[in-house]
């Protein structure tokens, strides 16, 4: 084994996640930086699992001291350490799970005090995230990330109720890695070197290896060759009598004359394939609607000096559609695996490769030549190759994410048919919250002080909506929200925890398409539900 290509010690220790999002996601990764605003079991979680995967750096503000409380649900504080800053003894503990990744604290002032002084730099973070803060806090420092647009990810965890909520002006999704996608094979319009190399074989000059060892691509493009001379048709078989025409034409390829009586009825498995394959395989090449929508987005045709490097390479891909590919993306150059001799496979895996890459060139051209005009080439403009390649080849999966700001609860509507329920009960807790300076059902001093409190929540929900409180559902659900009492379950802080991170470095990367923009978890159905609020 030559030195090359021995594994080094980073690549054996993040194997696993390299998989999921390459080199080139795990350097973007390792150049993240993360603010958590609350070193609770909730934020400990988050940073766990964003720590662990190589995060670059972290900074915890948090100006609370470890309670007694914070024992019994966080597993990175000790009863021995009561009374100590929550944010330096648990940024010790997690920067020992990776030394690679540099942590620090903020333990003074609080966070109220920072957003007062107005002079702390929020705009050094990859993303900014909450765990259990206050509404108030919370609208504010809202506000103040929207105007610098900075990503916000709000986590909760209240009893065994999680939510994650996802606030950003703009973010772009190079690679959504989509399951389930259709091969960019191009069969009704062919490329060029696929073409020739298709008539240059001759099916009945094919000794029996050659015929056992045929490509299914290759089976289907001749297939479609015959079925359109026969139907004088120069697209796709569509109807259920045409691709029965199709396949009876695929049946008659299928027999060869070298063969003999034993082999008659033997069950070819590269013209089984083939057939198999008909409907991912024989679909109709086309420019996709989302990507039809980028391309009319006023940032895509409005270019400035100030615009990300995003709306310059979507730009670039629509002039290269709109010239070049003739109302097509780029070749994105994979071909599926298929039943067929290796050399076979090599041929063709290098037409759709050289294709891809004749493709990229010509993008990254168009890509120089704007930069030029808006006067925005730099070094780091030197090298946007790879940049390009990438886009290239996910160019049909390409998003923009743009969520709405954090508003107030009152200007949705009710569902108590839904986990919804429970994030809109959880904003009257809020609202208690402010009212009394504590959570509903917290530090009660006796057993009537339940009873207070959920009357006075009541009173709330009474005052600020429409709905009667004869519904059996909000009535439960004040009455459990009341009896959690604000405290934190450690498994379902690690389970939201866990998705929280997950959406973090799907924002760091640019890889995965977030949540947009509300997920409630709810533990005791073991349920989870996606609202965009």
């Amino acid at each position: 084994m030559s030195k090359s290509s021995v594994p080094d010690t980073k690549q054996i220790q993040y194997d696993r996640q390299l998989r999921l999002w390459g080199d080139h996601g795990q350097k973007a990764l390792e150049s993240g930086r993360v603010c958590l605003i609350g070193a609770n079991a909730l934020g400990t979680e988050i940073l766990k699992a964003l720590v662990l995967p190589g995060l670059g750096s972290f900074t915890i503000i948090d100006h609370q001291s470890v309670t007694l409380a914070d024992c019994g649900s966080n597993f990175f504080v000790h009863p021995s350490m009561v009374d100590q800053p929550r944010a330096r003894i648990t940024c010790e503990f997690l920067s020992q799970l990776n030394p690679d990744v540099r942590g620090t604290y903020i333990d003074k002032p609080s966070i109220d005090e920072l957003l007062k002084q107005n002079t702390f730099d929020f705009s050094q973070f990859s993303v900014v995230i909450t765990a259990n803060l206050p509404y108030k806090t919370l609208s504010i420092l809202a506000s103040l990330l929207w105007t610098i647009k900075v990503p916000l990810l709000i986590a909760r965890n209240y009893g065994f109720i999680g939510m994650i909520r996802l606030q950003v002006v703009e973010h772009y999704v190079i690679e959504a890695h989509p399951d389930d996608t259709i091969p960019d094979l191009r069969l009704d319009r062919p490329l060029t070197r696929f073409v020739e190399h298709c008539n240059s074989i001759d099916f009945d000059s094919l000794t029996r290896e050659e015929h056992l060892h045929l490509p299914s691509l290759i089976i289907l493009y001749k297939a479609l060759q015959l079925w359109q001379k026969q139907t004088h048709r120069s697209d796709l078989p569509r109807t259920r009598s045409e691709k029965d025409e199709f396949k009876q034409i695929l049946e008659q390829l299928s027999h060869h004359s070298a063969y003999d009586t034993q082999d008659q009825h033997k069950s070819l498995e590269n013209f089984e394939e083939a057939k198999r394959t008909v409907p991912s395989r024989l679909v109709t090449a086309n420019l996709p609607a989302t990507i039809k929508d980028l391309f009319q987005d006023h940032a895509c045709l409005e270019l400035t000096s100030q615009s990300n490097i995003f709306w310059f390479i979507v730009h670039a891909l629509k002039q290269f559609t709109e010239n070049e590919g003739q109302g097509l993306l780029p070749v994105r150059g994979d071909v599926p695996d298929m039943i067929t001799s290796t050399n076979s496979y090599v041929k063709l895996l290098e037409i759709f490769q050289g294709q891809a890459q004749k493709d990229r060139e010509i993008v990254h051209n168009y890509l120089l030549d704007l930069l030029e005009k808006h006067k925005r080439m730099s070094n780091d403009c030197i090298n946007l190759y790879p940049l390009v390649e990438i886009y290239c080849k996910n160019a049909a999966f390409l998003k923009v994410l743009r969520t709405s700001a954090l508003k107030q609860i009152d200007e949705f509507k009710e569902e108590t048919s839904s986990n919804l329920s429970w994030y809109i009960g959880l904003h009257f807790c809020d609202l208690f919250y402010e009212k009394y300076d504590r959570y509903p059902g917290e530090y009660l001093s006796d057993s009537e002080q339940f009873d207070v409190d959920l009357d006075d929540l009541k009173e709330l929900h009474k005052q600020r909506s429409n709905k009667s409180l004869t519904s059996g559902d909000i009535q439960s659900i004040l009455e459990e929200l009341c009896r959690y009492g604000a405290s934190e379950i450690h498994s379902i802080a690690a389970f939201v925890g866990g998705c929280c991170a997950q959406e973090a470095i799907k924002l760091i990367t640019h890889q995965y398409v977030p949540i947009d923009n509300t997920m409630v978890y709810n533990g005791i159905e073991q349920s989870i539900s996606v609202f965009k609020l």
